[in-house]
């Protein structure tokens, strides 16, 4: 074959371009411009944050008979109190007798929505440790609750709430930013156990994310890093110094290594 015949044989034969119609075009257009938003949100999806306010804030005290005076807790710190914090005293007797006693704290949603996570006892909120999960699985009371209550009546006593039995604890919290559901907590802290009457906010926090849950205690990233983080936490307390390595844990790669890397050791060394 010559030298002609085979350049003739390799051209590509050229195809006359076609032209859309301006209908077919814009179709085409609007559906590549959906697409390219749709895979942009899918790659950059929100990401959730808790927002941590340290504080020591005393729980507002009346004088002996007066009150209840509040105290005003705002989760998001937007000018406007999303619950508050009520403190009440009072009683009758003569000098050596009483007759009638009445202490009360409560905590009490101040916007439709919001809530606090509920005690066993009806009408209580609950004393929640360090560490619990705060989220659409709890129940909420939408009225106010009490945290403890005691009344003494002709001998007659009545005592509400577990939260005179801690120094501190928390209040799982749930409340409204622009209409969704946002978790949160509150650390209430007393002098010691027992001394409930001169309570104190300790510090509170929110995740930003809607919906997201939020653990009692946590001021930074997710519930599930956080829970991910404890978990790591107690395979490795559970692990000894040293742990001969298999050939099990050799063939299950770099997750079964750090069973047997001496705990002491950083992950990667050079």
């Amino acid at each position: 074959m010559s030298s002609q015949q085979l350049r003739s044989f390799s051209r590509a034969p050229s195809r006359p371009a076609v032209s859309l119609p301006r209908h077919l075009e814009k179709t085409l257009l609007a559906y590549a411009t959906a697409a390219g938003a749709g895979l942009a949100s899918l790659s950059m999806p929100a990401e959730a944050e808790v927002i941590y306010t340290p504080c020591n804030t005393a729980i507002a005290q009346p004088f002996f008979g007066g009150g209840p005076w509040l105290t005003p807790l705002d989760l998001n710190n937007d000018g406007a109190a999303d619950f508050s914090f009520g403190r009440f005293s009072n009683g009758r007797g003569t000098f050596g007798s009483t007759t009638y006693l009445k202490f009360f704290l409560n905590i009490v949603p101040r916007r439709g929505g919001n809530g606090v996570v509920q005690g066993q006892q009806a009408g209580t909120a609950a004393a929640v440790a360090s560490g619990k999960k705060i989220g659409p699985e709890q129940q909420f009371g939408a009225g106010g609750l009490y945290m403890a209550f005691l009344s003494f009546n002709n001998s007659t006593v009545r005592s509400l709430g577990t939260w005179p039995s801690v120094e501190f604890a928390y209040v799982g919290l749930k409340f409204l930013i622009n209409g969704e559901v946002h978790y949160g907590w509150a650390r209430i802290k007393f002098p010691y156990p027992g001394q409930w009457d001169y309570a104190s906010i300790y510090g509170y926090a929110y995740e930003s994310t809607p919906n997201q849950p939020i653990l009692t205690g946590q001021t930074s990233g997710t519930a599930e890093e956080e829970a991910a983080e404890e978990e790591t936490a107690a395979i490795d307390e559970a692990t000894p110094e040293s742990t001969p390595a298999s050939l099990g844990m050799l063939a299950g790669g770099a997750s079964t290594l750090r069973l047997w890397r001496p705990r002491n050791l950083p992950s990667n060394t050079h």
